[in-house]
């Protein structure tokens, strides 16, 4: 068991100085336990996720997730799955997630974002109002591949946050952003344009 939660301790980023495996001098601060890394807004542990992000503090995004993975993010203290995937993508996982998420204790939240066509302020909305929720915390955030989260990231930061276009696309590109950032990119020109157009 104490190997177990220190091989947690050692996965949790930025919360201990010490190198995994390497002793702590008497004057080093005790590092958190497992319940109080799971508890803090620390940047959550490493799941295995495809194309893994943490675009946020309290977030970890990317691809697909295994039932292995939810059950890890579940071991390190994860409170909720935001899925962003639609309903025939999700009938073709192996597994039933919703029923996964909360058998191990998470809830589960469906935001089903179809591509580009559901590239719009409505969608940014409803995922920041998610994302800005710290009872929420931490959350895993999976669409297939982390492209459509990085998307919905590039659009948050231009239109919520205030960054310029180049930033924005910057921002997606390092939650995830691939296939979709010409797209991305048109609607934050577009966007962009019409804002200087008296």
């Amino acid at each position: 068991m104490l190997v177990r939660i220190f091989v947690a301790l050692c996965l949790l980023v930025g919360l201990t100085t010490v190198p995994c495996g390497a002793e702590a001098s008497p004057t080093d601060p005790a590092p958190p336990s497992a319940e109080a890394a799971a508890a803090s807004d620390a940047p959550p542990a490493v799941l295995g996720l495809p194309n893994e992000r943490n675009p946020l503090r309290g977030v970890v995004s990317g691809g697909q997730p295994t039932e292995a993975m939810l059950a890890r993010a579940a071991s390190l203290g994860f409170r909720t799955v935001i899925n962003l995937r639609t309903p025939p993508e999700a009938d073709r996982v192996p597994f039933d997630e919703p029923a996964a998420v909360e058998a191990l204790g998470m809830t589960y939240i469906a935001l089903p974002i179809a591509g580009a066509d559901d590239l719009h302020l409505d969608s940014v909305n409803a995922l920041t109002q998610l994302l800005d929720d710290p009872a929420r915390h931490p959350i895993l955030l999976h669409c297939g591949s982390g492209n459509r989260i990085g998307a919905l990231l590039a659009l948050k930061a231009y239109h919520l946050d205030g960054a310029a276009v180049d930033e924005a696309m910057a921002i997606g590109e390092a939650g995830g952003l691939t296939r979709l950032a010409p797209v991305v990119d048109a609607l934050l020109t577009q966007a962009a344009d019409a804002a200087e157009t008296p």
